[in-house]
């Protein structure tokens, strides 16, 4: 096989290596680590390496095709979930992205619908990795779309309805598909990119500004509701489908808390929107807790542990401390008996995931001494 071929495979098995949880006999039959998340650290480092190996034995920087961006793609969705700095690797993914075209429509190309495909989703790909990176660290340049020349988004389709030698796309059922979660993800990422520059930046967003945001990401859950739900109506909803649905309305309760949180701090606690993004925030927390203890408890989400060892707990510490946050500046209400059940259930979960997550290794004994 062609050296970047080997490179993807190498990619994918550095990214799927984090899902792997602590019973894994392949984690301990591969790596002499201590714990479970040090393990899987070096088994994703190790394929990661071999990949970026293979990229270098092809000339990669010389010459590149798609399979080369799809690799580079996979290494730095995983090296962002394993907590990485990815910014120059991705700067130097994007100009690749630029030199094979595919900032331009692949129907320039005259190309069948799976080459086709296979360009708008590493675009996309590249796309949603670098509005995540600008809104990890700060606006550091350029929007990157600007370049784009009017590339459609990746249709909503599984894979098996894409034949090879077919120029025309057949129509979308509406039911969730393989590539709905990145659709809606990207549309996402694209709202937060809105609150960072609308909400974060300025020092006393108005109210007007917070309500429309905050129309614009009940707007996007209505529509994942619309779309998941016509799919369950027809058949069981598959278990990637839930899963995927649950970390949407996670980051989407995430963007919620940032955009209320910066209100509740430069309003008054008399004036209207204090009192309506407090509401919002209580609800949002609740859910981020909730979301955490069902891919926390349920056997069914167990492949997602990479997503609760990860960012499902980044989210749900953030909740934590922002209920914690919202007991201490205001009189004690009964409801916050059962809220405050639910920190201390997760300062819980944390302690149990130490040994698993760098992030609850950090976040539990901070959340302890809060609750």
């Amino acid at each position: 096989m062609p050296l970047s071929w080997l490179a993807l495979l190498f990619a994918i098995l550095g990214t799927a290596v984090t899902a792997l949880d602590s019973s894994s006999q392949l984690l301990r039959d591969m790596s002499w680590k201590r714990t479970t998340a040090e393990r899987i650290a070096e088994l994703s480092e190790r394929y990661r390496t071999a990949a970026l190996k293979c990229l270098e034995a092809d000339n990669y920087l010389w010459q590149q095709n798609v399979t080369t961006l799809q690799a580079l793609i996979v290494l730095i969705y995983g090296i962002n979930h394993s907590h990485g700095q990815t910014w120059t690797l991705l700067g130097m993914t994007y100009h690749i992205a630029l030199s094979i075209g595919c900032h331009v429509d692949p129907t320039e190309f005259h190309l069948d619908v799976i080459k086709s495909e296979e360009r708008r989703r590493c675009w996309a790909g590249v796309m949603t990795l670098y509005m995540l990176q600008n809104t990890t660290l700060g606006h550091l340049g350029p929007d990157p779309r600007h370049a784009s020349e009017g590339v459609r988004l990746p249709a909503d389709l599984n894979d098996s309805d894409l034949i090879a030698d077919e120029w025309h796309l057949p129509t979308a059922s509406g039911h969730a598909t393989q590539m709905s979660y990145l659709l809606l993800k990207f549309r996402l990422y694209e709202v937060a990119s809105d609150i960072r520059s609308l909400v974060l930046n300025p020092p006393q967003p108005s109210p007007t500004v917070i309500d429309s945001i905050d129309k614009v990401i009940l707007q996007e859950q209505a529509s994942w509701n619309e779309k998941y739900l016509a799919h369950s109506a027809s058949s069981p909803l598959p278990m990637c489908h839930e899963a995927h649905l649950n970390i949407l309305y996670g980051y989407a309760h995430q963007l919620t808390l940032l955009v209320h949180h910066k209100s509740m701090r430069t309003c008054p606690s008399n004036a209207p929107q204090y009192h309506r993004s407090e509401a919002r925030c209580i609800s949002s927390a609740k859910e981020l807790l909730h979301i955490h203890s069902a891919f926390s408890t349920s056997a069914a989400f167990s492949p997602f542990g990479w997503y609760l060892r990860g960012i499902c707990s980044f989210h749900a510490f953030h909740a934590a401390v922002t209920l914690i946050a919202m007991f201490t500046g205001n009189s004690w209400n009964p409801e916050y008996g059962d809220i405050l059940s639910l920190v201390q259930d997760c300062a819980n979960r944390f302690e149990t995931m130490v040994e698993v997550s760098s992030i609850c290794e950090k976040a539990a004994p901070v959340l302890r001494l809060l609750v």
